[in-house]
């Protein structure tokens, strides 16, 4: 395939993805190592991608670390061909070639500096008549608008259609999607600080709007999508807190959000509702507001399906009716609100951790006892209650119970715990009782705290044993266990390298490896000659992996 004639060999999906990336400038550097070019390409992520070309320009090899796998070739890969085909890159190459040497390229702030109004002017006009985002955009930032909220859709549409395909938004090209709103909820942000409090919920509202009907029809494995709208109602809540009371615009807000959170388009996303009822709570100052949203609250059977069988969804709703009392009422309502309501986790942990503080050791403690009995199915709860049973224990003075708790937390995965256990023995009865503990602590399969308590004991045997069996942990546990087993630290560095080696599938992988071959050369360096040398035997047609042993001077 050559790079004049390469358009008629790729996928025509992929050749105008490719094309428009080129177009739009994606493709960010392209640099000539005397053999290969390597480019950055922007996308989702950054990718770099390798291309080797003959004098003619027939393309010999190529390769992107992007995770594109249902065609021979990527979009990022045919960007660089157009970019390699131009002109104006021909005549770079030749000029590298001839310096034997590579010069990097102005930066883009720089370049535009030089440049006059009517050409910055022309430029600006040539691309935002070719991109349509960026020409809503402009558009949105700089011009007063009537309806800024139609203009606002606008952007956040056009970033969506840009990256869209056959009515989807790949994982690769999500977070590009989001880039509309982003602008957006700057804009929002921006009106938050100059006081327009109504415009910038209204922004924030659009924005959860269309990033909600995104979701349906894009695969937000990376979570942009779900940032995004978190981001929104950030906003949202900035807004509510930073209105002064009895603003002109209070009762448009609180019956704008109210009436958004009651939306359809939640159902099945509860957390989001509850966060924006929850922003609703500043402006209840107004009685007849605080009014509507607790008779809401209180209505386990209203309109909008809360799923009141789940516990956590039905905390967060009492927690709302919390902040309300702890807002606008006295402290005795918010304790009596707390007593009546102890069955919500969070509020036991309050009324322990008040208990405490005033010196109502045993008060705190039956309440941990009753918290662990109602509990017992949720052991992050049961854990948490233990800690704050501890605290008790420890403010009392009661050594016996520190004591036997301690040791069940530390049984239990926390390694805290484990230095406070040790700190109630004396060094003989510690050493008679080490194995014992180690014995525990492995049977019952609390891993990390083992291992945590060979590192700061200084078993330096039973700690080497654990890195046979667990490969991997010689990367985090190598430097305890030298100089006495330099030679064993060298062999399973070796063969961790190899391991990581044989799965590596893209540049950054390569790095990982490159990155483990030089933490391996600070400490034994015998050993990783070996295994260099079987790395670029075994994967020299790996551009990129050769490129990045290369970097660490290995090649």
């Amino acid at each position: 395939m050559n790079l004049q004639n390469f358009e008629s060999q790729i996928d025509p999906t992929i050749l105008s993805r490719g094309s428009d990336y080129f177009k739009f400038g994606y493709v960010t550097s392209l640099e000539f190592d005397g053999e290969t070019w390597f480019a950055e390409v922007d996308g989702s992520n950054d990718y770099t991608v390798s291309v080797a070309i003959s004098d003619n320009g027939e393309i010999l090899n190529t390769y992107c670390d992007c995770p594109y796998d249902w065609g021979e070739y990527c979009k990022h890969q045919v960007a660089v061909f157009f970019a390699l085909k131009d002109a104006r890159i021909q005549l770079l190459k030749t000029e590298k070639s001839n310096n034997n040497s590579s010069k990097k390229k102005e930066s883009l702030e720089s370049i535009l500096s030089t440049l006059d109004k009517q050409t910055l002017v022309s430029l600006i006009m040539e691309y935002a008549e070719t991109y349509k985002p960026m020409k809503n955009e402009i558009q949105f930032r700089y011009t007063q608008k009537s309806d800024i909220t139609s203009s606002a859709r606008q952007v956040i549409r056009g970033a969506i259609n840009a990256v869209k395909y056959r009515d989807f938004v790949t994982y690769r090209d999500v977070n590009s999607a989001t880039n509309g709103a982003d602008t957006v909820l700057k804009m929002a942000e921006d009106k938050i600080n100059s006081n327009e409090f109504l415009t910038a919920v209204s922004l924030g509202i659009i924005a959860m709007e269309e990033m909600m009907d995104l979701l349906n029809y894009c695969d937000d494995s990376n979570e942009y999508v779900g940032e995004t709208i978190a981001n929104a109602i950030s906003e949202i809540h900035n807004a509510t807190l930073s209105i002064p009371e009895n603003h002109k615009d209070s009762q448009k807000i609180f019956d704008s959000i109210f009436a958004h959170s009651l939306s359809n388009i939640y159902d099945g996303w509860p957390d989001w509702r509850i966060e924006l009822l929850s922003a609703l709570v500043p402006l209840c100052y107004d009685k007849e507001n605080r009014a509507r949203l607790e008779t809401h609250l209180l209505l386990p059977n209203n309109q909008i399906t809360y799923e009141w069988g789940h516990d956590y969804e039905f905390r967060q709703m009492q927690q709302i009716q919390f902040d309300l009392i702890n807002r606008f009422d006295d402290e005795a309502t918010a304790q009596q609100f707390i007593a009546h309501n102890m069955d919500n986790i969070d509020f036991r942990y309050m009324a322990i951790k008040s208990a405490i503080e005033n010196g109502h050791y045993d008060k705190a403690i039956q309440l941990c006892i009753e918290g662990e009995d109602e509990n017992r199915q949720y052991p992050g709860i049961v854990k948490a209650l233990h800690e704050l049973q501890y605290t008790a224990y420890e403010s009392a003075n009661n050594l016996p119970k520190q004591k036997e708790l301690a040791l069940a937390l530390f049984l239990d995965g926390d390694f805290k715990y484990y230095l406070k256990y040790k700190a109630f023995h004396s060094k003989c009865e510690w050493a008679n009782k080490f194995e014992e503990i180690l014995e525990k602590t492995e049977k019952n399969g609390s891993r990390g705290v083992y291992v945590q308590i060979l590192v700061n004991d200084k078993h330096k045997p039973r700690l080497l044993a654990y890195c046979n069996k667990w490969p991997g942990s010689i990367v985090s546990y190598h430097t305890h266990l030298l100089p006495e087993y330099q030679h064993e630290v060298g062999q399973l560095f070796s063969d961790f390298i190899r391991q990581q080696a044989s799965t590596a599938n893209n540049r950054r992988h390569y790095g990982d490896v490159c990155a483990l071959i030089k933490m391996c050369d600070k400490t034994c360096p015998e050993s990783t000659t070996d295994v260099c040398a079987e790395i670029i035997q075994k994967y020299s047609r790996k551009p990129a992996f050769m490129d990045e042993m290369r970097k660490i001077e290995k090649l």
